[in-house]
């Protein structure tokens, strides 16, 4: 049998130093740009790593490419980034077949994107909102707009968000903390994963799809797989115990 573990990596897997238990022995996940820590492990989940990375282990990420490779973890399978707009093999190259579907929708994307992050921006300036905006791209694609900052600030985005929605079917705005991302229809966690299910079922007769996530953004990926887990301690975990 084989199985095949999607994970998400942030609040998942490891978090920022402010979200960890002080009583916990904390190792470094992840480091920022200049090299220093910036993410932690905690004795659990290095427990329950140890268990994942036994199989096809993949991550299923908002990171880009460099945000991952910061990440102290190796990854010897698919990779999906930008919060599903890229699928990677093995060799850090996008998957042909899925270079093939971004190739048809990015026509439509590349500028619409470039002009909701202006009209973000526009607001930003007028309005002296605490945030930050651009489009986030990797492997000279634009996979989606990044907006950081002050979450009450970011109720003034209401509008643009959802015209961005309506522009297109499946383009999607997330929202957790001091984040929000404005993602295109290409950009789906689930559809990644979608895609390499059906790539490993090619592949094998008996298989186990596992997820693990935390967010809103995970649960459509999570819901494709036979078992899902998440955090104590989560967006997920906060809305099951108000049920």
């Amino acid at each position: 049998m084989t199985i095949v573990v999607f994970s998400d990596i942030d609040d998942t897997l490891m978090q920022t130093r402010r979200k960890c238990d002080s009583e916990n022995r904390l190792q470094v996940g992840a480091t920022d740009k200049t090299g220093e820590p910036l993410s932690f492990t905690t004795t659990q989940q290095r427990m329950l790593l140890d268990l994942l990375q036994h199989h096809e282990f993949i991550p299923v990420t908002g990171r880009n490419k460099a945000a991952l490779d910061r990440v102290n973890l190796e990854f010897k399978s698919y990779k999906v980034i930008d919060h599903g707009a890229l699928v990677l093999d093995k060799n850090d190259q996008i998957d042909p077949e899925w270079r093939a579907m971004l190739d048809q929708q990015i026509q439509y994307w590349s500028a619409g994107l470039e002009a909701y992050c202006a009209q973000v921006l526009q607001l930003i300036d007028i309005e002296k909102l605490q945030l930050r905006c651009r489009v986030i791209s990797d492997f000279e694609y634009p996979c989606y707009i990044s907006i950081k900052g002050d979450p009450a600030h970011m109720l003034a985005l209401d509008e643009i968000s959802c015209k961005f929605q309506n522009e297109q079917a499946g383009a999607r705005v997330h929202i957790n903390g001091q984040n929000m991302a404005l993602l295109p229809p290409y950009a789906s966690k689930e559809n990644a994963v979608l895609f390499l299910q059906e790539r490993y079922r090619t592949e094998h007769q008996d298989i186990l799809f596992l997820a693990l996530g935390d967010s809103h953004s995970d649960v459509p990926f999570m819901k494709t797989c036979h078992f899902k887990m998440i955090p104590q301690q989560s967006q997920i975990a906060r809305e099951l115990k108000t049920v």
